[in-house]
């Protein structure tokens, strides 16, 4: 046993025995109360306060609670003929209900959180100070059977005096209660889901409590003359009991967590599915809030475990909403749990722990999704710079280079119909303007297949029915959807039809070919299916691999099917929100 321990043991034993020592003096007295309800009231304060004592070393609730088991029997003791014992046992009556109160705003840190819970506590305090002083000043023990207890520092004892004393501590405690539930229902508006969860049976205790003293309060200060005091006295004490029991209840509820934890472990034993451990943790733990994020090596930045960005809460001034706890490994951060600031921290890193080779099996399955996210994301780019590109050279061959074609063609004719030019002449800028309206057929023709016009300004069906009017065998289109689609998603589709049918109007000796567009379950899917002769390799030619690299880019899927009885289809199912 260490010396801790041993002291602890030692404070017990001396608590019970002043405890139960107290109650034999108010027997042999004859001081009519239920001794019972005393005596367990008080060691069930020493016992939660050694509890507390032991298992949170630093917490001022355990020093609190020994004083309220130990305090109030001072004035058992005061029934004795001892100098002293008699004043000191009536000042004692007063400091239960502050060292109450402060436990129960206190709970379970020990620690006053804001400006308004000491502002109360202070003037329940000074509210106690106070009724102590006055009634040293006016106490006589000599009245209560003690002639060598005098007592007179200043003004002549009275008992009216006291009486009077003990009266108006009783009407100022309503307005001292008024502000201790205050402070509790304003601690219940701020506090978060977890927090409510582990005060409200203390809560409730306390305002309880608080309501028997509010009673009391209207009650005759002399409890022998009066049945009610007397009645709310012993359910003040029956009541308080409960605060105690509670905040040993709330040791105990970590051990039970902690018990959690192990079940955790036992989950983690099967392989999970990417966010299960987040569920998992968060189930363990109490917290359905909870977030888990994972840091990316070497850099300030955090995914989930699908690899999307994701970004810690920043702290701010006043009370935090939530509460970041990272998990090391190396001296490197590898991933942060996002969780209620009610939580146990101990427990949540009980918990990081249990679950650290989950935690970085998972963080290694995230920076890979993330790797392969950038990577889509700078394909994307890619091909989306590629399509910018084309649609630069497409507006420069239309505004440039073809209409300075146009306008060549236009002064050709105007030579050529011009009087006094030759047969010779004549014949020759014939044939110069019909090359220069290939030209421009041509040259026209290029800028199509670089980036149709077409396809900005009408959209994918007039797009697509300009590619079937413009192949040389019978294409038939079914699209039935209306309305755009985002510019990289009609950009993939218009040219998985164009490379297709140009790949079926070379290769496939087909005589027919069909091409449907319509959105399925937020996809836009795309099929050109033709009858022909089948084969279609997408390994083996460019055209077909950089359809599948176009589509992949728009988070795509894409596939060429080749039955045995001949044809081909091609297939690409776009999200409509790539």
């Amino acid at each position: 046993m260490t010396c801790r321990r041993g002291g602890l043991l030692a404070l017990a034993v001396a608590g019970a025995a002043w405890i139960l020592g107290a109650e034999w003096v108010s027997i042999h007295h004859g001081i009519p109360e239920n001794h019972l309800i005393d005596a367990l009231g008080g060691l069930a304060f020493l016992a939660g306060g050694i509890i507390a004592l032991d298992r949170r070393p630093g917490n001022a609730i355990g020093p609190l609670m020994v004083a309220v088991a130990l305090v109030p029997y001072l004035g058992n003791y005061g029934n004795l003929n001892v100098p002293l014992l008699p004043v000191l046992g009536v000042i004692s009556g007063y400091w239960g209900g502050p060292l109450l109160a402060h436990i129960a705003l206190g709970y379970p840190s020990g620690q006053l959180r804001t400006r308004f819970d000491r502002i109360v506590i202070g003037v329940i305090y000074a509210s106690a100070v106070a009724v102590s002083l006055v009634i040293l000043l006016v106490f006589d023990p000599r009245s209560g059977g003690c002639p060598g207890c005098a007592w007179e520092p200043a003004a002549v004892p009275s008992r009216d005096a006291l009486l009077a004393a003990e009266t108006a501590d009783q009407r100022a405690g309503a307005a001292l209660v008024v502000l201790f539930l205050a402070a509790v229902w304003l601690r219940w508006r701020r506090a978060t889901p977890a927090e409510r969860r582990e005060l409200t049976p203390l809560w409730v205790a306390t305002g309880l409590i608080a309501l028997v003293y509010l009673l009391g309060a209207f009650a005759s200060p002399d409890e022998l003359a009066d049945p009610f005091a007397y009645l709310i006295w012993e359910l003040q004490n029956l009541l308080e009991i409960s605060l105690p029991a509670v905040f040993v209840w709330g040791m105990l509820s970590t051990r039970l967590a902690r018990s959690a934890v192990g079940d955790l472990m036992v989950a983690l034993e099967r392989p999970l599915p990417p966010g299960e451990l987040q569920i998992s943790l968060a189930r363990s733990l109490g917290d359905p809030s909870l977030g888990l994020l994972y840091a990316l090596g070497g850099e300030d930045r955090w995914v989930d475990a699908s690899g999307r960005p994701g970004t810690l809460p920043q702290p701010r001034a006043g009370r935090q909403a939530r509460t970041v706890t990272v998990v090391e490994r190396d001296g490197r951060p590898l991933a942060a749990l996002i969780h209620d600031p009610a939580l146990n921290q101990e427990l949540v890193r009980a918990a990081a722990v249990a679950a650290g080779m989950a935690i970085e099996n998972e963080w290694l399955h995230a920076e890979l999704r993330a790797q392969l996210a950038e990577v889509r994301a700078s394909r994307q780019r890619i091909v989306e710079a590629g399509d910018r590109e084309r649609r630069r050279v497409e507006r420069n061959l239309h505004d440039g280079a073809q209409q300075r074609l146009a306008t060549l063609a236009l002064s050709l004719a105007m030579l050529r119909d011009r009087d006094g030019a030759g047969p010779a002449s004549a014949a020759a800028l014939e044939q110069a303007s019909a090359e220069l309206k290939q030209a421009i057929d041509e040259l026209r023709e290029l800028a199509r297949g670089i980036h149709p016009a077409i396809l900005t300004e009408e959209g994918l069906p007039a797009a697509v029915e300009s590619l079937a009017d413009r192949s040389s065998l019978p294409v038939r289109v079914l699209a039935n959807f209306d309305g755009r689609l985002p510019e990289p998603v009609e950009t993939a589709a218009y040219f998985v039809v164009a490379e297709s049918l140009a790949n079926v109007a070379k290769y496939a000796c087909a005589s027919a070919a069909q091409v449907e567009i319509f959105r399925h379950n937020g996809n836009l899917r795309v099929a050109v299916l033709d009858n022909g002769v089948g084969g279609a390799d997408p390994g083996l030619g460019s055209g077909l691999r950089g359809l599948a690299d176009r589509v992949s880019a728009v988070r795509g899927r894409f596939r060429v099917d080749t039955p045995p009885d001949g044809g081909t289809q091609v297939v690409a199912e776009i999200p409509c929100d790539a």
